[in-house]
């Protein structure tokens, strides 16, 4: 009978594995570092962000990128700073990605799921979930 228990149980853990029902890494995963808090100037700039979730992303060009968590309706937010409260801003998406321009006219996207295809000529890859799309690289 113990038998028959293990091997039912190891059964179920292959399928498990093998459905596909492993979900990916987020970058809300592992603790929250000081790093990751968003500066008190931004704040007001992220409507519909959870600030307890923020993570932060990377530097490109002179730009802080920020994830959050979305409160209801949103699911992500994309939050950016210079550093200056005048080119500091956010977008959220009620789902996993997102994209918005900054004032320079790049772009940042974020897709919650991971990219999966190779990053075109002009894009920079600041982590597993954002990208950079330099403006005129027809991204």
């Amino acid at each position: 009978m113990r038998r028959w228990v293990l091997a039912t149980a190891m059964a179920a853990v292959v399928a498990v594995g093998l459905s596909g029902c492993v979900f990916p890494p987020t970058p809300f995963d592992g603790k929250r570092t000081a790093e990751d808090r968003i500066p008190t100037d931004l704040i007001p700039d992220v409507q519909g962000g959870d600030m307890s979730t923020s993570r932060y992303q990377g530097r490109a060009d002179g730009w802080d990128i920020y994830l959050l968590r979305g409160t209801h309706p949103f699911g992500i937010c994309l939050a950016y700073t210079d550093g200056t409260p005048e080119r500091s801003g956010a977008a959220c998406s009620g789902g996993t990605w997102v994209r918005t321009e900054v004032p320079d006219g790049d772009e940042f996207e974020v897709n919650l799921n991971g990219f999966i295809d190779t990053p075109k000529p002009g894009q920079n890859v600041l982590s597993p979930w954002v990208r950079q799309v330099r403006q005129g690289s027809g991204g």
